[in-house]
């Protein structure tokens, strides 16, 4: 999913009214409103640390597999995605 950026309060309820329809981005106007905040470089530009960089790198290995999900039919690929987005959502939950 698309995340789009905006500051603006009105500006970011237009956007969020227009996109509704679709489900295709989140608007974030406030670090609350990111769904993934303990990993958007937007809201924390400085180096993550350990922590951060397990999940990263969880996010990313997901992402991947999310991605390539359709060129590999692998039932066992599926369970591994979701073991590590389960294991994403732990950590997260815990931070």
């Amino acid at each position: 999913m698309a995340r789009i950026i905006c500051t603006d309060p009105g500006l970011a309820t237009r956007l969020r009214t227009l996109l509704a329809e679709t489900g295709e981005a989140e608007v974030i106007q406030q670090s609350c409103d990111c769904d993934r905040a303990p990993l958007c470089r937007w809201l924390d530009p400085d180096p993550l640390g350990p922590s951060g960089q397990v999940q990263a790198t969880l996010y990313e290995a997901i992402e991947t597999l999310e991605r390539s999900r359709h060129a590999f039919r692998s039932r066992e690929m599926g369970q591994l995605r979701q073991r590590l987005t389960r294991l994403l959502e732990d950590l997260a939950g815990a931070a």
